[in-house]
């Protein structure tokens, strides 16, 4: 795929990348005050190993009456051809839903039960307490609906302002499009502008009270969302971190 960056290139993800997007989740995410608390560092290469492995497990990515869909951002060399080899600096995973669910199919409990094989290190009440917490409120606004869901976006942090992650976000709007799907996003506090600019409007505003719940203070400079969604959330209290899920209708392809 071709992108506004001619040295950006996109692609279906292997198995042989799983590493390399490892390392750039654990690099994108690990100085964010959630990442941390998610994965307490130094993250050991036993987690890497862990999070590598779970991209690709040998019984599959299975979800009821779904897909999962990994794609990589590429940086091609200054000088190298465009089918030669690259450099992955972004990873976006989506999960592709097709057809409607009921009730007994998408009303299921979203929590990571202790201890959990497929996650080492991961603090299980923070999941519990976040991650699963966005999925709950996700489902009950998707309530089993045909979508597309862009489940993990992550950029290497020493190749950010190259175009991949909105690259990979524009791969995921033309295939929503494509099909005529709606698509949502949970939109961390740094991922919100990105997601607003590729056509995403704002649902519901999640405020996470991480200084009362877990003692963490906001850094001078940190950016914990308190501009984001400030039409439906209302000012942002002091302590708190907010994430926003976003939905971006389907378009009509261009003729």
């Amino acid at each position: 795929m071709t992108t506004t960056n001619p040295r950006i290139r996109i692609r279906e993800a292997v198995p042989a990348d799983a590493r390399a997007m490892a390392e750039i989740d654990f690099a994108a995410f690990g100085t964010d005050i959630i990442g941390q608390l998610l994965n307490p560092p130094p993250v050991s290469e036993a987690a890497k190993e862990k999070m590598a492995h779970s991209y690709f497990p040998p019984e599959g990515n299975f979800k009821p009456n779904a897909e999962t869909i990994f794609m990589v951002a590429e940086l091609l060399p200054q000088d190298g051809p465009a089918d030669g080899p690259g450099e992955i600096v972004a990873w976006g995973k989506w999960v592709l839903r097709r057809e409607p669910m009921d009730e007994e199919g998408w009303n299921v409990s979203h929590d990571m039960p202790p201890p959990s094989d497929g996650h080492e290190g991961v603090n299980v009440k923070v999941y519990n307490w976040f991650i699963a917490e966005i999925h709950r409120n996700l489902t009950k606004i998707v309530r089993g609906e045909p979508h597309l869901y862009l489940k993990g976006l992550a950029c290497a942090p020493t190749r950010q302002r190259l175009g991949a992650g909105s690259a990979l976000v524009r791969w995921g709007n033309d295939l929503a499009d494509s099909l005529g799907l709606v698509s949502y996003i949970e939109a961390s506090p740094h991922g919100y502008s990105v997601y607003k600019k590729q056509g995403f409007e704002d649902v519901l505003a999640l405020d996470f009270k991480v200084t009362e719940t877990w003692g963490a203070i906001k850094e001078e400079g940190r950016n914990w969302g308190e501009n984001n969604a400030v039409e439906i959330g209302g000012p942002l209290a002091p302590g708190c971190l907010r994430t926003v899920v976003m939905r971006r209708p389907a378009r009509p392809l261009p003729n």
